[in-house]
């Protein structure tokens, strides 16, 4: 699994690779949340590169969700490959996070 963080003038952006399966979760969750989670700030996480989530991917993105609404700032998903949107919307975790089209449309839920 790969993870990529950025700060976007006051938008963390997270750019994940690969699988969102459980092995990944337990390797790379602890320094996502480290890496999105820390900087209380609104962010968006670009998913065109993850090819599967799992219920732990689903947990994750809910379990980060939360903690930035703790801290006042807020969540969208973006570039979801049809495959990881029909889990989400299976899961029903699109009703709960913005998981939108593009980058720019990410970033304006955010920031709205």
């Amino acid at each position: 699994m790969d993870l990529e963080v950025s700060d976007m003038s006051g938008v963390t952006k997270a750019v994940l690779g690969g699988r969102l399966d459980t092995n990944a979760v337990n390797q790379m969750e602890a320094r996502f949340s480290a890496s999105v989670v820390a900087a209380g700030q609104n962010a968006v996480i670009d998913l065109a590169n993850v090819s599967f989530i799992a219920s732990l991917g689903i947990r994750m993105m809910l379990s980060t969700a939360r903690a930035l609404a703790g801290r006042g700032a807020r969540l969208a998903l973006f570039g979801a490959t049809p495959a990881v949107m029909e889990i989400m919307e299976t899961t029903a975790l699109s009703d709960i996070i913005p998981v939108l089209t593009t980058e720019s449309e990410a970033v304006a839920a955010v920031t709205a």
